[in-house]
């Protein structure tokens, strides 16, 4: 996506602004399932240190969802920061920097700490531009929940009439739960009176 590759000759000093509006569908790659986010905000700033580069933003999104437990209709809302130190190197397909050898067996890029190494994801670009584009979508993956609930106490639906208890309650609820109480009871008492027999026997 163009307007995520960001040409190094066009990070000034005073650095470079993002704060755009994106199509999610322009950042999937090619055979990969879809998220169910539309439109996500881009904000952020591109800064010089050294010779390396500084991305400091946040992606901003709300995602349209059913909750996973009662299925209402529920709002979920992407603000997710991040902190990346881009160094110029060889990346491969799966966006790990490939580490190159030196003569001495030691890593080029095993350098002194600078002062962003323990605040920055560190992240590698080639040629004479970044492309924030693979990056993103990363972000999205890993800040999408795997199941989508109203609220962390949703009480969710009757598994016998299917009402939503979060609104309402049923009678098959309260029938359940009084066998429920009951049932452990019972079972408690046939084990106790299972071993005071073996007791007497002995």
């Amino acid at each position: 996506m163009d307007i995520l590759k960001i040409r190094i000759m066009d990070i000034s000093d005073k650095g470079y602004e993002i704060n755009e509006v994106i199509k999610v569908s322009e950042l999937q790659p090619v055979d990969v399932e879809a998220l169910p986010i539309e439109i996500i905000q881009l904000m952020g700033t591109v800064k010089k240190t050294g010779k390396n580069f500084l991305f400091q933003g946040k992606i901003l999104g709300i995602i349209n969802h059913k909750c996973d437990r009662c299925l209402d209709d529920m709002q979920y809302r992407l603000d997710r920061e991040m902190t990346w130190l881009f160094e110029r190197g060889l990346v491969s397909t799966d966006l790990n920097p490939i580490i190159e050898e030196s003569r001495s067996g030691e890593s080029k890029h095993r350098k002194a700490k600078d002062e962003f190494d323990e605040l920055a994801e560190k992240r590698v670009f080639q040629g004479d531009e970044i492309d924030l584009t693979p990056y993103i979508w990363e972000e999205l993956v890993l800040d999408i929940p795997y199941k989508f609930l109203c609220d962390i106490n949703c009480a969710g639906l009757c598994p016998e009439c299917g009402i939503n208890l979060n609104h309402e309650k049923c009678s098959c609820g309260i029938r359940v739960s009084k066998e429920a109480t009951h049932l452990p009871n019972t079972k408690l008492s046939e084990l106790l009176q299972g071993i005071n027999l073996n007791s007497k026997e002995e």
